[in-house]
């Protein structure tokens, strides 16, 4: 098929506009996909984008199927040596937080076929779609499965007419349809479901924006803790806002919150013993030169992010701060302590950070604090706690990866170091290899 000539297309768009032609008749000639944005009328435009999103809809739906099944059968695991979440971002399609929220995503799906359905047959938005898989998940539990399924079916038609808002606000309200001897006592049953559901659901995240290296913070709290926390932000806010003006200084209120807690951090790190996280306490680790300290041009990195700061910023945390010197590869600090150490010491667990700067194992983004250092060749077998020996992974990692003597090798993840002294990390023979080889990986910041 090819694109009509310029003399036909105005009258080609107008039949589409009048309903004489619809947009991919084949007696047209011509497949609209692959006529330019720019030829569409606005008419034919907002048509064009109709129908696209209803394709997008059914291969979002299509995709996430394909993703439940995989996560099903483990098959990535078993032709690729990763699982489905690492599968994802080791083709570089997508982040770790992303490949693990959408694989969730995908297996909920799953679970419930009617919203699924809905989704691949462009009844529902995927934005639709994970509203409504997350009401169904807060239903009462008194509910039988044929309810269950009623209340799906009933929130599908509502999409309807109402976006993602409407339709999570519109779940009780579907119960209430369905089950209406559960909905007798609404009110109530809906207040103290939803403070149980407030305080399950509770979360905080952070991520690091790729544009600046800032942190990115998402949360829910349940009310009445959230209220207390907004309390303490505004009165803090507050004041520094007015610290700022009498310096001259103008800040808006969302930045005088983000002071706020950062300022409530800082107070709970000066109160006292601070907590522990892991093998360690929290901790800002940064690199720079001993001369860039001193006063010379340059800048620092941190080294649990890999994100570049100001020499200043790395000036004003030294303040009040321990500084660790580190000539790597010298003798201010160990880098081999021996076989009559076990564990990895507060030294040596610093330079593990300064190398591999959070897990190791290829697309993992958890940060040195939520990570194990791992002997590549065991304790139990010989190894010794060095640095080349070592290794951070984060705990899911560390599972898979730690050898199990009872299995023969090939079966069983490989670490060595390249030339440059980073981990890499080979599958079990055959997984994306030919058979008796090993795919080898490595994390891309070790590649950038």
């Amino acid at each position: 098929m090819v694109d009509p000539c310029p003399d036909d297309l105005e009258q080609w768009w107008l039949a589409v506009e009048q309903g004489r032609l619809e947009l991919g008749d084949e007696s047209s000639g011509v497949e609209p996909v692959q006529a330019e944005p720019w030829r569409f009328t606005d008419g034919a435009l907002v048509g064009e984008l109709e129908r696209t999103q209803r394709e997008l809809s059914r291969l979002q739906g299509r995709w996430l199927a394909l993703l439940a099944e995989a996560e099903r059968r483990e098959a990535t695991l078993r032709v690729a040596g990763l699982p489905t979440p690492s599968w994802l971002t080791e083709r570089n399609t997508h982040g770790a937080r992303a490949a693990r929220d959408e694989v969730r995503l995908a297996v909920r799906l799953d679970a419930q076929p009617v919203i699924a359905n809905a989704l691949e047959t462009a009844r529902l938005s995927l934005e639709q779609a994970r509203v409504i898989t997350g009401g169904l998940d807060r239903l009462p539990e008194e509910l039988d499965a044929g309810q269950r399924e009623a209340v799906a079916a009933h929130l599908v038609e509502l999409g309807r007419e109402f976006g993602p808002y409407g339709l999570a606000r519109l779940v009780n309200r579907a119960v209430e349809v369905i089950a209406p001897h559960v909905g007798e006592d609404a009110d109530r049953r809906a207040v103290e479901r939803a403070e149980k559901i407030q305080q399950r659901t509770r979360y905080l995240t952070w991520r690091h924006d790729p544009d600046d290296g800032g942190v990115l913070l998402s949360g829910k709290l349940p009310a009445v803790a959230g209220e207390r926390l907004v309390g303490v932000l505004r009165a803090l806010g507050a004041k520094a806002r007015k610290s700022a003006a009498l310096a001259g200084e103008e800040l808006s209120r969302g930045q005088g919150h983000a002071d706020a807690l950062t300022q409530l951090a800082d107070h709970y790190s000066g109160c006292g013993r601070p907590p522990r996280l892991g093998a360690d306490r929290p901790r800002i680790v940064v690199r720079i030169d001993y001369d860039t300290l001193r006063g010379r041009l340059g800048t620092a990195t941190l080294l649990n992010t890999g994100s570049a700061i100001s020499a200043h910023q790395a000036r004003v945390l030294a303040c009040d701060a321990g500084i660790l010197p580190a000539v790597m590869d010298g003798r201010s600090v160990p880098l081999d302590v021996g076989r009559e150490k076990r564990l990895f010491g507060s030294h040596l667990r610093a330079l593990l950070i300064a190398r591999d700067q959070g897990c190791a194992f290829p697309g993992c983004d958890r940060q040195p604090a939520e990570c194990d250092a791992h002997h590549r060749t065991p304790w139990h077998a010989g190894g010794v706690t060095s640095l080349d020996n070592g290794v951070l992974v984060c705990g899911f990692h560390h599972h898979l990866v730690e050898p199990d003597p009872s299995r023969p090798p090939g079966t069983q993840w490989m670490i060595r170091m390249d030339a440059r002294g980073h981990p890499e990390f080979g599958a079990p023979e055959g997984r994306g290899a030919s058979p008796g080889r090993r795919r080898w990986r490595q994390h891309h910041r070790y590649r950038t």
